[in-house]
């Protein structure tokens, strides 16, 4: 009989000076999975994903979406593809199931890990992040699920 792996109530890490917070995740696709680290982005509506990883991983594409930077003054949005991906996010043993615009070069590498992706509010809106800016830490308690521990946005 499998043990079913306990759900931490809170992700702890620390604060990246250039960064903010990162967390270990993992983007999985049907064949393959692709690890990093994401930024947890609270200046960004929508989370995303490094194009190149996306385009690595084929994952499937439900449409596209408006986005914009906060230097664009012109206000002409850019138009993105959407991507379905499943993320596992630190030692959280569920799948989270998101739809993340597509961003040339966000892939870099901080930290000896790469940035796969940024988490945005369409995520962090249901999450609590707690940060101690003097002690450099943060928490992320992520939302109990019901059901299967499945996400879907």
């Amino acid at each position: 009989m499998r043990r079913r792996q306990p759900i931490p109530e809170r992700i702890r890490g620390l604060l990246h000076p250039a960064c903010g917070p990162v967390v270990r995740v993992g983007v999985r696709s049907a064949d393959a999975v692709v690890r990093g680290v994401a930024v947890i982005d609270t200046g960004a509506s929508m989370s995303a994903i490094d194009k190149e990883i996306a385009r690595s991983l084929d994952l499937p594409s439900p449409g596209a979406a408006k986005w914009f930077a906060i230097t664009d003054t012109e206000g002409e949005h850019a138009m993105a593809p959407l991507r379905r991906a499943s993320l596992t996010i630190a030692e959280d043993p569920r799948l989270w199931q998101l739809d993340l615009i597509e961003v040339p070069q966000l892939a870099e590498a901080i930290g000896g890990f790469t940035v796969v992706a940024l988490l945005g509010w369409d995520f962090l809106d249901q999450c609590i992040l707690e940060c101690n800016g003097p002690a450099g830490t943060f928490s992320l308690t992520l939302p109990k699920l019901r059901g299967s521990g499945r996400r879907r946005r």
